[in-house]
Formats: C-alpha cells, structure tokens, sequence
C-alpha cells in the first residue's frame, strides 16, 4: 500500500538525491534515520505479548530437522579445556 506524505519540494529533493547517493530508496532511506519506523523497534517498544510473539517466530524459523550436539561438544571438559 502507498500513502502520499506531503512534504517541502525542497526536502523531498534532498531526500531523493540522499536516497540516490546511497543507493537506496527513500523508504529505506527514513527507516534508517527516523526512529520507530523498523520492525526491530516496533517489536522492542511493543508489549510483553508483541515480543513473545516475534520470539516465537524467530524460533520457528529454526531448523527442526538439524541432529543435536553430541555429548562432548556440550560437556563441562569441553567447554573449559583450559582449566
């Protein structure tokens, strides 16, 4: 979906040519500089459930077919070979 934001020309100007010596859109561009704009900060401003809900997501992009650690890599030997 698009929105028309209205703006200064000038500043859209500077906008578009700052985008353009990124290379980068505009959008990406005030998603970058203007705070609240990202997913990662919605999500770390959001409640207790709108972090919970963006774990569970980020956990089930996880393989669930992967084979667990052999013992010895998780051991405490392992782990402080060093002392």
């Amino acid at each position: 979906m698009r929105t028309v934001v209205e703006i200064d020309s000038n500043t859209a100007a500077r906008l578009l040519k700052l985008a353009e010596a990124k290379h980068v859109s505009v959008e990406e561009l005030l998603a970058t500089y203007v705070p609240g704009l990202t997913e990662k900060e919605r999500v770390a401003n959001g409640s207790s459930q709108d972090r919970t809900a963006a774990f569970d997501e980020w956990v089930a992009d996880f393989a669930k077919d992967s084979p667990p650690l052999p013992e010895e890599a998780i051991s405490r030997a392992s782990i402080y070979r060093d002392r």
